[in-house]
């Protein structure tokens, strides 16, 4: 389906929040034209981090970890401002991810998740993962601090093992506890919204492109009153809905060099993404949703995004596109769930 930008701007806000069932009112239009492309290419932007990032994806593409199954991630996890590396293998029950950080050069955190991902609580800076085996569970929470990973807790239960016979036991470091001592220390981090990591790019070239000189830049390409028409929809989102699972993501979906704003409206299978875009008259959205369990996947080289639905393909264009006989290239991302939808997380998105 090739989508045409046609959406006023009005219409796309109260369209939005009503799809959160809170809508008020609509935005009222800028009496000045927005300029929609700044003449800032991404790629022009330049990071310390992205040769010594690029180089380790390079090596590990090349080397007998590597598989067809193998995706990485880029995302700020210890907030200070300078992106992680995150390498999952493949997704295998047992495959752990391994973490990169950039202070004055490439260090390797830790090994940590499992099926090739794990948890990202934004609001405690800290990750972990839970590996469920037979009868038995087994978790792990920690931070980095400093370029070092420092262990918060770990935990293990077998009482999936109840049925036959065995004797129940609780584990917080190492140490045997009761039941509700158990659920008490973990209660923090289970009670936090989090987003998993670590399989959102492929290793196409395009991919590895786009993640290490683009998905970083947008806050240097976008002007302050693009920021702002982008950060005020999105605040008023949040205002008007505080209490669902939205999250959010800026990427440029038509390669014009100017990201396009994706909203997931949650984590459940029906939950879809919104697109939307600047233009003249401020901002827009395609009208439909797009995607399943709130995201949906982009294949950079052939601009065009896709969700796969049991074996069926729906897929989208920005730009004209013949669609029917559309096949996903080596090089796509997952899209729609970068940044939980929280006022911290739009303050650091466009800074």
């Amino acid at each position: 389906m090739y989508l045409k930008k046609t959406i006023a701007a009005g219409t796309a806000l109260a369209a939005l929040l009503t799809a959160f069932g809170c809508a008020e009112k609509e935005p009222e239009s800028s009496s000045e034209p927005v300029v929609i492309n700044t003449g800032i290419d991404p790629k022009s932007v330049v990071f310390d981090w992205q040769t010594l990032y690029e180089n380790k994806l390079n090596d590990f593409k090349k080397s007998d970890a590597y598989s067809v199954s193998s995706m990485f991630d880029i995302r700020d996890i210890n907030a200070d401002g300078i992106p992680e590396l995150i390498i999952s293998p493949n997704d295998d029950a047992k495959t752990v991810c391994e973490v990169y950080t950039y202070t004055d050069g490439l260090e390797k955190v830790t090994d940590i998740g499992a099926h090739g991902v794990f948890s990202y609580i934004p609001i405690l800076d800290c990750f972990g993962y839970e590996y469920v085996g037979e009868g038995f569970t087994y978790g792990q929470y920690g931070k980095i601090i400093a370029g070092v990973f420092q262990n918060d807790v770990t935990y293990y239960n077998n009482a999936a093992s109840a049925a036959s016979g065995a004797v129940i036991r609780y584990e917080i470091n190492s140490e045997e506890t009761t039941l509700v001592e158990y659920e008490n220390k973990l209660k923090p981090y289970t009670e936090e919204a989090s987003l998993t990591l670590g399989r959102k790019f492929t290793f196409g070239k395009e991919a590895v492109d786009y993640a290490i000189h683009c998905s970083e830049s947008w806050g240097a390409v976008l002007s302050d009153v693009q920021k702002k028409i982008y950060s005020d929809l999105l605040s008023d989102i949040l205002k008007n809905s505080p209490e669902n699972d939205a999250a959010f993501e800026l990427c440029d979906l038509d390669g014009n060099k100017v990201p396009e704003l994706i909203l997931s409206t949650g984590i459940a299978e029906d939950s879809d993404c919104r697109v939307y875009y600047l233009n003249e008259a401020a901002i827009a959205d395609l009208g439909n949703g797009c995607g399943r369990n709130g995201y949906f996947c982009f294949d950079i080289k052939q601009n065009v995004f896709f969700s796969d639905n049991k074996g069926e393909i729906q897929c989208w264009s920005l730009i004209e596109s013949d669609l029917s006989k559309f096949k996903k290239s080596e090089s796509y991302m997952e899209c729609g769930r970068k940044y939980l939808l929280t006022s911290d997380a739009i303050i650091a998105a466009f800074l």
